[in-house]
């Protein structure tokens, strides 16, 4: 709403004015002071005039959660989906806010290798740093698809690790995105068999699973992005 002018013989006249027009409490209102005039010998004498601008303040900002909660179902109905999404917050520590949702046709909205999750994730992140003017750390995550994806990720690199540590051979994983690498990583990170290292360029990349001290470009490298 845009600003309104009033005026009144004190400055509580004033803002009552402002609050009786628009139809709110004082403690409702943006007020800036304009004008006071006073007519007389040093104000003693004469009338005195205060004229102020006033609009109801605008209502409080949706928090981050908040915001993305209504941004995904307003996605998911664009689609026809019926989503119901809630938060939670993995641990202030890390500074992640956790966006879990269910959905009957959840699969449309993971799609292949959970490409369209990521898409869907990172358009969320970027739409709350906007509107908040915050880079938060965003998990989108879709009936329970990244804890399944987890595990069998972790059973892949187990096993790869193994097939390693007979061979004496490095082997490298299909390409995968930060949260897929991410997991494979901390998995060795304190492995002093195992050393991990990604490689390729853009947003996927293989996981290269090696010795430990197998050769010199991978001594001592783990869990590097």
């Amino acid at each position: 709403m845009e600003f309104i002018e009033v005026e009144g013989k004190t400055y509580e006249e004033a803002i009552k004015k402002a609050s009786l027009e628009l139809g709110a409490d004082e403690r409702d209102l943006d007020i800036e002071v304009r004008e006071v005039d006073t007519k007389g010998i040093l104000g003693l004498l004469g009338t005195k005039k205060v004229r102020i601008t006033a609009r109801i303040k605008d209502k409080q900002q949706d928090s981050p959660e908040e915001f993305g909660i209504k941004f995904l179902n307003e996605f998911g109905e664009r689609f026809g989906l019926s989503l119901n999404v809630k938060v939670s917050q993995i641990s202030e520590k890390l500074d992640r806010i956790l966006f879990l949702i269910q959905c009957n046709d959840g699969d449309i909205l993971i799609g292949k290798d959970g490409e369209i999750l990521e898409s869907l994730q990172h358009i969320l992140r970027l739409a709350i740093a906007k509107k908040f003017k915050q880079d938060l750390k965003i998990i989108v995550d879709i009936n329970g698809y990244r804890e399944k994806r987890k595990k069998d990720l972790t059973i892949m690199a187990k096993q790869l690790a193994n097939k390693v540590k007979r061979t004496g051979k490095g082997i490298k994983t299909d390409p995968l995105n930060p949260y897929e690498r991410r997991i494979i990583h901390t998995l060795f990170k304190h492995n002093r068999n195992i050393t991990t290292k990604s490689e390729g360029e853009g947003h996927t990349k293989k996981v290269l699973i090696s010795p430990s001290g197998n050769s010199a470009n991978t001594r001592g490298v783990h869990g590097r992005r």
